[in-house]
């Protein structure tokens, strides 16, 4: 991602976990003012002794403590201590006394749960994060694709983009895209042959070996990608190893996706509240990297595995049921120093949820009325996030009317920071509507022009 910041911004961050001290190495990278605000003396000094910033030794949600850190004045202030409420009460109080931005990170599915009540909204947050479920989020994409070259979430999970190789014999291929029927809120964004890139068009087509960009809402994307790549068919068998939150998100998010579940917990205790809590899921009270267990239940023919206890546990586990055929493996490390280690263990991806929570933040907390938030296809392709300026000549027209291409295509229309959709032919854009566009490298001057972005 590139820097989305014109000037150093003032970030308070309470809680020196590491969360938090991962958001302040983050944005202490970008030359932002960082002062971390905790009780524990011994870890702000660490952090200090590493990082050029400031730190604050007292209770994060204290009023007097966060004025005396600069709340007043601040660009933005980071809860990220141990304790939902305490965050929660700590971004409410930063958010009165008069920071821009405020964000808490939580745990507790009950304070994300924003049908039955919006937390956020009560107490003035701008965002609740939750490392834990981002980490799912980020996790049930990979398995639900896992041919993908590149996978991106826009519009709080909302939207999947996708590049991936179409797979011979699919029933899109060979087909001008105005006779395929991709479903509503689904929009094929690219094609790549061999050197070539384009934006195509409702006359272009898809051949065998071609990569093709798919822009989709969450819902429907595995409908629309199935056209364009059959061999992803069938049920796919996956391990889960530790019963932590991020593992009760992530059987959630693959829920009447095509999956079987195991998911083995050592705790009897925990065992039995999960299997009553997710009723679609096998739930074993055993431990899968138990020879024996991991042979009685024929673990090696799994799809994937994924494991999510302690970071030494799951980048061992992980290499042990790749040397034994699991083809996919996937341990949650929240050490970046084990990078090196790692790539020689043949682990296909690893997650971890501080850098993914810090990443949310900080594609949430986005300055600019023009940012690029992903490029693609070695460069060739960008996505930008762009508010449209007054008078803009995108105002008060269909997009079907628009003259876009082949440089450029609208594929999202964001709500707000939590959702968005793939709109339609007829959606008219007003003036600070907020969308997502697929352009061609070389046409980013245009793009302000066409959006009034100064």
């Amino acid at each position: 991602m590139v820097d989305i910041w014109n000037t150093a911004m003032n970030i308070i961050i309470c809680g020196a976990t590491k969360t938090g001290a991962h958001a302040a190495e983050i944005f202490a990278s970008n030359s932002d003012n960082i002062t971390v605000v905790d009780t524990n003396l011994a870890a702000l000094e660490t952090l200090s002794e590493n990082l050029d910033i400031a730190i604050l030794n007292g209770k994060p949600a204290s009023a007097s403590v966060l004025k005396q850190a600069g709340a007043c004045d601040a660009d933005a202030v980071i809860a990220a201590t141990e304790v939902d409420e305490v965050n929660l009460l700590c971004a409410s109080t930063a958010s009165y006394l008069g920071a821009d931005r405020t964000y808490a990170t939580v745990t507790h599915s009950t304070y994300l749960d924003r049908e039955t009540l919006d937390y956020s909204q009560i107490f003035s947050i701008d965002s609740l994060i939750c490392p834990a479920l981002s980490t799912a989020q980020a996790i049930a994409s990979r398995l639900r694709n896992p041919a993908a070259i590149t996978v991106e979430q826009l519009a709080g999970h909302t939207i999947e983009v996708q590049l991936f190789e179409v797979s011979r014999g699919a029933v899109g291929l060979g087909r001008r895209l105005a006779d395929v029927e991709l479903p509503a809120g689904a929009r094929l964004a690219a094609i790549i042959r061999g050197k070539d890139t384009y934006l195509p068009s409702g006359m272009s087509t898809v051949d065998e070996g071609d990569q093709v960009l798919l822009v989709a809402n969450s819902d429907v994307f595995h409908e629309a990608r199935r056209l364009f790549r059959s061999k992803d068919a069938g049920r796919r068998n996956v391990v889960i190893m530790g019963g932590s939150p991020i593992a009760v998100w992530l059987c959630r998010a693959l829920k009447n996706r095509g999956f079987t579940i195991r998911l083995f917990e050592t705790n009897r205790v925990r065992a039995e509240e999960l299997a009553e809590k997710l009723a679609w899921v096998t739930v074993l009270q055993s431990d899968p990297t138990d020879p024996t267990v991991f042979t009685d239940e024929h673990i090696e023919f799994a799809d994937a595995f994924v494991a999510l206890t302690k970071d030494e546990h799951n980048i061992l586990s992980c290499a042990w049921a790749s040397s034994l055929g699991v083809a996919q493996t996937y341990p949650v490390v929240r050490r970046s120093d084990y990078g090196p280690f790692i790539e020689a263990m043949g682990i296909t991806k690893t997650f971890n949820p501080q850098d993914l929570a810090v990443r949310e933040i900080q594609q949430r907390f986005v300055r600019k009325r023009m940012s690029c938030v992903a490029e693609l296809s070695e460069g060739a392709l960008a996505i930008y996030r762009i508010r449209v300026g007054r008078g803009a000549e995108v105002i008060d027209k269909p997009l079907s009317a628009l003259d876009l291409m082949p440089d450029c295509m609208i594929v999202v229309l964001e709500h707000d920071e939590h959702t968005g959709v793939v709109p339609s032919a007829k959606e008219v854009l007003q003036e600070n509507d907020v969308v997502f566009v697929v352009v061609r490298r070389g046409y980013e001057e245009e793009l302000r022009k066409l959006f009034a972005v100064k």
